[in-house]
């Protein structure tokens, strides 16, 4: 029995022994690549960093002009545009959707539940 327990033993002890040996190789490996890929990104990095030589070359877009066609109109004719004007009359046989649209032309805010009298003070407001 002993023999037994002590074969397992050392059984034991030499998968431990390797898989430390392992594990030991692997970090050395990976140290290893991480220092050749930032030894690598630190060349490709140098190699785009374009030379400060400002002295040399000047700028050549400032001394180019351009040709501009410029055309005069004597006279602008605005259209006028004249707003529409109903009657206090004419809004009061009017229906609330009608004075609700009234109010969607003219860009002015109104509550969905207005009452009639309301959206009428609204549209006297703003007229």
């Amino acid at each position: 029995m002993s023999t037994f327990l002590n074969t397992s033993v050392i059984v034991l002890a030499t998968m431990v022994i390797v898989l430390a040996g392992m594990v030991g190789y692997v970090y050395f490996q990976q140290n290893k690549l991480i220092n050749a890929v930032h030894n690598l990104s630190s060349f490709v990095g140098s190699q785009f960093v374009p030379p400060i030589e400002a002295d040399e070359e000047e700028d050549d877009r400032a001394s180019i002009e351009e040709e501009k066609q410029v055309e005069v109109v004597e006279k602008v004719e605005v259209p006028v545009v004249e707003p529409e004007k109903d009657d206090v009359d004419d809004l009061q046989n009017k229906t609330s959707a009608e004075l609700r649209e009234l109010l969607s032309k003219k860009g002015l805010p109104y509550g969905k539940r207005d009452s009639k009298t309301t959206l009428l003070q609204l549209l006297k407001a703003s007229a």
